[in-house]
């Protein structure tokens, strides 16, 4: 306590201060911390969705998507920029031009769910659903959709959101009941860094059928499912880091002191050059995340779990494809260390494992790792610099690959649907 010499029995300006006035300050502190988190929590719900990690069920959801149905579409303008994810995850103004690419501005349809879907003509369904993450969504003028919409000339509906992982797409989607008729393929989208033998092992497929809403049923009543489990207080520290604007202000304040006191790359981005594309940045989560993956650890139960889910989908009448994607670590590994290429040596194997065990099962698979390793070494760039996604050239590759699997299934359930109409049609009880 700061005592004045002159009159030691009066205290200092500060704390001599009137109550009144420090009444005010502190309701004035107290009141820009509780906007800071009321914004933060708000920002959880509005940007980042992340109520839909436990309550995923859309139970309130209208009863079926059609081209009619989607006629309530909004059009969202994306402008353009240059620099994407990884160079705002890097904080590092004076270093971002040496990554950063430019990004041409675009416009997309989203529903009225909230996906990215145009209306379908009058009198058209879709014929292909398409679950997934980020890597479904557009990053430049297109998305994954929206080519092997037009390669096809079939109706190609977008069920991806951002963030999603590899289960929580699928389970809205069996749940929506917004689907009529169902499409007659689903294809399924699993990142490399998502095929954890033990995530899949502990998946409860017989709970995500259970919950099946065919809307051709008109008895079912739509029931909301909460996920109590991912409200557990180690799931919410989980979270935290990754669904709240403060935590994300915090880690850019600290890259940047990092970096321009340490020369430290920031812990979730890595900048390196690739001998043929020259600088990337590369998401270093990945870097530790893939190398703990092997194919006798993890194969095996993603196998069976596939398995399932696809024969449950070829009870109603579906074909369910997967997409296995590779990560652009993997894909760029010679921008790498030489440790971080030996950690990453494997990856390949792991999905050929996939690969193998369903087909081996009756599953048709899309597997990009082969193909897009072939088209890289001949040159061509399919990843951004400045993100871990797709640019165009990787958009039309996957869609390519995509359809020269699907078209074929396509083509069978249409011929499979057309001989059980001409054996209703020429059945002589059907004439009575």
């Amino acid at each position: 306590m700061d005592i004045r010499l002159d009159h030691p029995e009066v205290l200092s300006d500060f704390e001599a201060a009137p109550a009144r006035r420090m009444r005010g300050w502190t309701g004035v502190a107290l009141g820009l911390w509780l906007l800071l988190v009321a914004g933060d929590w708000v920002a959880r719900f509005g940007v980042f969705r992340w109520h839909r990690q436990w309550i995923p069920s859309s139970a309130a959801a209208p009863t079926v998507v059609s081209g009619s149905e989607t006629a309530e579409a909004k059009t969202l303008s994306v402008p353009a920029q240059t620099g994407a994810g990884l160079t705002a995850m890097l904080a590092l103004p004076r270093v971002v031009p040496r990554y950063a690419e430019f990004h041409p501005g675009y416009s997309v349809a989203v529903d009225r769910f909230g996906y990215r879907n145009a209306p379908l003509p009058e009198g058209r369904s879709h014929d292909i659903v398409m679950m997934g993450d980020s890597f479904l969504l557009s990053l430049g003028t297109q998305d994954v959709a929206q080519v092997l919409s037009r390669i096809g000339e079939v109706g190609v509906y977008n069920h991806a959101t951002r963030g999603a992982g590899p289960f929580l797409e699928m389970r809205l989607f069996l749940w929506s009941g917004r689907f009529k008729p169902l499409p007659r393929v689903v294809v399924w989208n699993l990142a490399a860094r998502d095929l954890v033998g033990s995530l899949f092992q502990r998946q409860a497929v017989d709970d995500w059928f259970a919950g099946w809403k065919d809307p051709l049923i008109d008895e079912i009543v739509a029931t909301t499912r909460i996920q109590w489990n991912r409200l557990a207080p180690s799931e919410l520290h989980k979270a935290w880091p990754n669904t709240s604007l403060a935590a994300y202000a915090s880690r850019q304040a600290w890259s940047r002191i990092k970096f321009a006191v340490f020369r430290e790359w920031p812990r979730d981005v890595l900048g390196a050059d690739d001998p043929q594309f020259g600088p990337m940045l590369f998401y270093r989560d990945n870097l530790r995340v893939l190398p703990t993956l092997t194919p006798e650890a993890d194969a095996p139960a993603v196998v069976q779990t596939v398995l399932n889910v696809a024969a449950r989908f070829r009870e109603r009448g579906m074909a369910l494809v997967l997409l296995l994607v590779p990560e652009k670590e993997q894909i760029h590994a010679r921008a790498l260390s030489a440790a971080d290429q030996e950690a990453l040596a494997r990856g390949p194997e792991l999905m050929s494992a996939i690969e193998d065990g369903l087909k081996g099962g009756g599953v048709p698979v899309v597997n990009l790792m082969p193909v897009f390793q072939e088209a890289t070494a001949r040159g061509a760039q399919l990843y951004w610099r400045d993100d871990t996604h797709w640019n165009d050239a990787g958009i039309r590759l996957a869609a390519e690959e995509l359809w020269r699997v699907t078209e074929p299934l396509l083509e069978e359930k249409q011929e499979s649907t057309s001989n059980i109409q001409h054996s209703i049609s020429n059945d002589p009880v059907s004439d009575r």
